[in-house]
């Protein structure tokens, strides 16, 4: 008997969970590296999780470094301009028509380091969403290393269930100097219930597909089964 409990207890066990997060870049492979901008929709490979990647940058000068993984910023994507000089960075991420609203609900920025004042954002088939670093920072305390979240509610018209591209950028077009690094870029679930990503989160929710506690069809199956075992175990040894 048992044995025939614990079989039960892993059937449940097993059919619980899902994945609330994925991966889009690390920043950790593909070295990319100009240090003379203005770019046309340079090559740049491939992102960690395979998608194809296209940077795009502009710039009023040449004092304009955007980079990928290099020595000098190993695992991060750098955007660093001087002072007087504006500039912009994009990378373009190939998804193919991809199902992001699978357990998630946001996208996740993780920020090594920022210059107050400069912009960067998350643009979806078209439609666009950006933060502020001062803005992040006086909504939430953040230091460095931080987070920000972008809630996939905030671009307006975007299907999730099918994006075919998605890009990162950071816009120092308004600032005389600007120093960003991107440490990793993905899907989230968020526990953020307002409205914007206009402040940043550490921690997790309940974004399984789906909100309710109803069983899924196949939890339902291994829970018929366990309790079939289960009565036979009991009828046996009775």
């Amino acid at each position: 008997m048992k044995k025939i409990i614990t079989g039960f207890t892993l059937s449940i066990a097993l059919s619980a969970g899902s994945a609330n997060a994925a991966m889009i870049d690390d920043f950790n492979g593909d070295v990319f590296n100009s240090t003379s901008a203005p770019l046309t929709n340079a090559a740049a490979g491939n992102s960690s999780a395979g998608y194809a990647r296209t940077i795009t940058a502009t710039s009023s000068g040449v004092s304009t470094d955007i980079a990928i993984n290099t020595a000098t910023n190993p695992g991060v994507y750098a955007h660093s301009q001087s002072s007087g000089v504006t500039g912009y960075s994009q990378i373009d991420f190939a998804l193919g028509g991809m199902d992001l609203d699978n357990g998630a609900n946001a996208f996740r920025v993780d920020l090594a380091s920022a210059d107050l004042g400069g912009v960067f954002g998350v643009i979806v088939d078209g439609f666009s969403f950006s933060l502020t670093t001062n803005a992040v920072l006086l909504t939430s305390g953040l230091s460095f290393p931080g987070v920000a979240e972008f809630l996939f509610s905030d671009f307006t018209g975007v299907d999730f269930n099918s994006v075919n591209t998605v890009s990162l950028f950071i816009d120092g077009n308004n600032t005389a100097a600007l120093d960003m690094t991107i440490d990793s870029f993905g899907t989230t679930c968020s526990a953020l219930t307002a409205s914007g990503g206009a402040g940043t989160n550490g921690t997790t929710g309940n974004c399984s597909t789906g909100t309710s506690n109803v069983p899924e069809p196949a939890s339902l199956a291994l829970l018929s089964m366990g309790l079939v075992a289960f009565g036979f175990g009991r009828r046996k040894f009775s």
